[in-house]
């Protein structure tokens, strides 16, 4: 296990009617009775002009929060250590909560693992008990090992704010292992600035960070000229091909991208990039 010592929070909010929430997300971290961590994220930034904060029907949002006062450690977690509630009564439907923590001692660039995980949530958040719950617990998840046998892979993806920097060409994620393409996916969506998004990909066969280390790669390309400059990207690969994982294995983590525009015109940016696979 390791010394947490930085959290992040993702979502995805349910495609349907009333699902989002303007409101802001509460996450809390318990050990023994008293908080480690607690934070109020907004996860979902518009742009002026186009509504406040919050997750709309369908949206995810991605955010890392502040330092915890004091780092601690991730085996003293359990089950009922992580909560996830909401900060009012516009009552919110999750349909994926992610919570990831960075360890110690690995600070370059950060080794970003899953502390804990929830899939297809049936319940909804609200502080109008009419409404919903007001807070749900988020049960702990392992990080794998490099011998964790990878039955899925999520995608999670951040575009930050700024001048040209998002775009509406395809994306494609390719993971090689062992010398074999394990995973060849197209994304297909408009990746807006402040915005962030959730994809799970199934896997051609199954594979394990071992076999991506042994000959072979993991690629994010543009699939068009229109330039794209995320500012996160997480590759996570899921023990389970379906429902929620127990274990959740990092396969490359880039909390601050830094590897330039992403573009097929050879004048912008890379058309593919080769990213970091982690230890």
């Amino acid at each position: 296990m390791a010394t947490i010592d930085d959290v992040w929070l993702a979502a995805l909010t349910k495609d349907e009617d009333d699902a989002g929430s303007k409101n802001q997300f509460n996450l809390t971290v318990d050990i023994d009775g008293g908080d480690v961590f607690g934070q109020d994220f907004l996860l979902g930034w518009n742009l002026p002009g186009q509504g406040s904060s919050g997750l709309r029907d369908g949206q995810a949002g991605l955010q890392q929060g502040k330092p915890p006062a004091a780092p601690f450690e991730s085996a003293a977690l359990s089950h009922s250590s992580v909560r996830l509630g909401l900060r009012g009564n516009d009552a919110w439907a999750p349909r994926h909560v992610l919570v990831l923590g960075r360890a110690q001692p690995d600070f370059q660039p950060g080794r970003i693992v899953a502390l804990a995980m929830e899939t297809d949530i049936r319940r909804w958040l609200s502080a109008d008990s009419d409404e919903g719950k007001l807070t749900m617990p988020v049960r702990l998840v392992g990080p794998g090992t490099s011998d964790t046998v990878i039955q899925r892979v999520l995608l999670l993806v951040y575009t930050d704010r700024g001048n040209e920097i998002d775009t509406e060409s395809d994306i494609k994620l390719q993971i090689a292992a062992s010398g074999q393409l394990m995973l060849d996916k197209k994304i297909t969506h408009d990746f807006n600035q402040v915005r962030a998004h959730w994809h799970f990909l199934e896997v051609e066969r199954p594979f394990t960070r071992a076999d991506v280390v042994s000959k072979g790669a993991i690629h994010l390309s543009i699939l068009g000229t229109d330039a794209w400059l995320p500012k996160t990207v997480f590759v996570f690969g899921l023990d389970t091909a379906e429902g929620r994982p127990d274990q959740v294995v990092t396969l490359s983590a880039i909390p601050k991208w830094d590897l330039g525009m992403l573009s097929t015109d050879a004048a912008e940016g890379s058309a593919s990039i080769a990213l970091p696979i982690s230890n």
